[in-house]
């Protein structure tokens, strides 16, 4: 993993920096790579399952989870996928 130095950070985020790593009892250098990973999730944009995959991964579904989506994805009006 590389490192990164980030200077001129005002003083008031610094602070927020800090509480946020305090509360979620994590480094300041653990809270920013979260906070940047989320910031980077947020502005991803595209369809809903698209972002749900990215986020869960490729082990996330079974198969049957995954055929039931694709049955459903060209219905009009589709309630959601019935896994059980």
């Amino acid at each position: 993993m590389g490192d990164m130095l980030i200077r001129r950070i005002d003083p008031e985020l610094k602070r927020r920096l800090e509480e946020s790593a305090r509360l979620n009892r994590r480094s300041l250098s653990e809270e920013a790579v979260v906070l940047m990973q989320k910031g980077f999730a947020a502005q991803r944009t595209g369809k809903a399952g698209d972002l749900l995959c990215s986020l869960v991964g490729d082990d996330g579904f079974t198969d049957d989870e995954i055929q039931e989506i694709m049955k459903s994805r060209g219905e009009a009006d589709r309630g959601p996928p019935d896994f059980g």
